[in-house]
Formats: C-alpha cells, sequence, structure tokens
C-alpha cells in the first residue's frame, strides 16, 4: 500500500510539472487510472457544445471487443437508408446460430423469430453475440470495413465473428487469440461526435443509431460515478485483458463524449469492481467535473 501511495504521489507531481495548467489535472487522473488498471490505457473526450478535447494514446489501436458493433450498426442503418434492409422482416434462430458469450439468446430455443429491428437493439444494449453474428453474415466484413473507411475511420475495423456456442468446449478454446476487432480512441470519439450532431451518414440514420445506443446502455463504467439524471448512451465491450467504455453523456452542461479503452490489465478482480472499471468511473467523473466547473449550464430550447 505505501509503495502504492508512494506512485500515485509521484505520479500527480509529474503530470502537473509536465502539462498546461488546464489539462494537469487530466493528465494525472490518468496517470493515476493507468496505476490502477496496471494497463495500457485510451482515452479520448470531448465536449461538443464548447469544442473542448482531450486525448491520451487517442491514436494508438486497440482490441475493440465489442465496440465493434457500432461499425456493424453503421452499415445495417445504411442499408436501411438505401433500402437494401427492411427492420421489420425476420430472422430465424437456429441452434447453429448460436455464438458464445455474452448474450440473451444463448437461454432461448430455436425456432425464435426476431426481426432485424430486434436484433440490433439486442446487439447494441445488452451486447449479444449472436446478433452480431447474424448481421455480420448479412452484410460481409468487407462491405462494413469499406464502410467504415469511406466515412473517415480506417482504423475501426472488424476482423472476425464471434466463436460459435457448439465450440466452447473446444481445447484449445476459440477465444484463444481472437481479435475481435481494432479501434483508436480519436476514431471512435469522431463516431460518437458525428451520431451526436446528427451527422454520421445522414441525420435519420444517426437518429436511428442514437436511439440504439440509448436503448440498455451499460452504467457500471464510464457513467458509474452519475447520477441517474445525467443520460448516458453507449456501448461496452470485454475481452481477456480488455474492458472499454464509449459513449454520449447528457447533463445541464452539454453533451460530453468520452471513450476509454484499455489493454493487457494485469490488475487482479473480475466483474463490475475490477479495477480497470473501477478506473475508467473514476476518470470520467473527473474529466467531466473539471470542464463543468468553467461551462455555463445548456438553456433549453422551448418547444
Amino acid at each position: 500500500m505505501r509503495r502504492a501511495a508512494v506512485l500515485l504521489v509521484a505520479a500527480l507531481s509529474a503530470a502537473c510539472a509536465t502539462t498546461r495548467p488546464a489539462e494537469a489535472p487530466l493528465e494525472a487522473a490518468v496517470r493515476i487510472a493507468e496505476l490502477r488498471c496496471q494497463c495500457h490505457l485510451g482515452v479520448a473526450a470531448r465536449h461538443l457544445e464548447s469544442g473542448r478535447a482531450f486525448s491520451h494514446n487517442g491514436a494508438d489501436e486497440f482490441e475493440a471487443a465489442s465496440v465493434i458493433k457500432v461499425a456493424i450498426l453503421t452499415e445495417a442503418m445504411a442499408a436501411v437508408c438505401d433500402g437494401s434492409i427492411d427492420l421489420a422482416q425476420r430472422w430465424t434462430l437456429t441452434y447453429d446460430d448460436k455464438a458464445d458469450g455474452s448474450g440473451t439468446l444463448l437461454l432461448l430455443d430455436p425456432g425464435l423469430n426476431p426481426t432485424w429491428n430486434d436484433l440490433a437493439i439486442l446487439m447494441i444494449g445488452p451486447s449479444d453475440n449472436t446478433e452480431a453474428n447474424a448481421w455480420i453474415e448479412r452484410l460481409g466484413i468487407e462491405r462494413i470495413n469499406a464502410r467504415m473507411t469511406s466515412l473517415g475511420f480506417p482504423h475501426i475495423r472488424l476482423l472476425a465473428t464471434l466463436p460459435a456456442y457448439s465450440r466452447r468446449d473446444e481445447d484449445p478454446s476459440p477465444w484463444k487469440g481472437l481479435r475481435l476487432g481494432s479501434v483508436t480512441p480519436d476514431e471512435l470519439a469522431e463516431w460518437m461526435a458525428r451520431v451526436a450532431r446528427g451527422e454520421l451518414l445522414d441525420p435519420e440514420s444517426s437518429r436511428r443509431i442514437f436511439a440504439y445506443l440509448d436503448k440498455d446502455p451499460s452504467r457500471l463504467r464510464i457513467a458509474r460515478r452519475f447520477p441517474p439524471e445525467a443520460l448516458w448512451a453507449g456501448k461496452t465491450g470485454t475481452m481477456s485483458g480488455t474492458r472499454n467504455d464509449s459513449g454520449i453523456l447528457r447533463t445541464k452542461k452539454g453533451r460530453f463524449v468520452l471513450v476509454m479503452l484499455t489493454a493487457q490489465t494485469k490488475a487482479v478482480g473480475f466483474g463490475p469492481d475490477h479495477p480497470s472499471v473501477l478506473a475508467i468511473a473514476d476518470l470520467a467523473k473527473t474529466i467531466v467535473d473539471e470542464w463543468s466547473r468553467e461551462l455555463p449550464d445548456i438553456v433549453q430550447k422551448p418547444e
């Protein structure tokens, strides 16, 4: 404990001594977060109304884990926009369709007949892997990645499908060494900002995408320390050594885009109180609180 305390004090001192005064508290908070999670940490934060921005390892590529599902959602909504996909059409679940990992459909019987809109909802909120694979099969990895490149996100890449549930007992595990996707904090923050502004694809597609992010987001990471009136729309991702979160926080001070990605964490822990998760939560709170001190309240426009 004493050594950890010394390291935290040293991190604070180094950050305050080497950064501009306005950024010093944020850099210090990042260093503390890195010590807590013992990981490679990527951060990108923006306040959309004022234009404030902060980035730490923002151009580094990280394992996206389920955050890559935002790329799948983007291409899905582009297909809805051009009329090639009807969200009211139905898809039929089979046993072979079931993907390992997170999701609701693992618990349900084959023969279930959800709509493609249902698949999109479950892919983003509950982060269902079976739905993600259904969308990948329909759209194709190359098509999804081509769309992201065309939109100016060459480093947001889908790399694979998720392992089938039927392979869960294989040795070695199909999860071992799997790279599901890659993403940089800066590009993901820009994607979130365009969605929030209604500038991704077109206004209606942006609205649809935001609605999926806002449907049932986890508040256990970035949004953990904020009160319920601070609204959160976002997407998490988890794999071995990786705890990611990203999204848009709406407060009386405006809209904050917050992206936090971790890699190769060596901290010991499990579940919602993993050190990486707590580090993300505290860092997000620090950024929003520091910026909010100097930001005016947003006056709501009359309906």
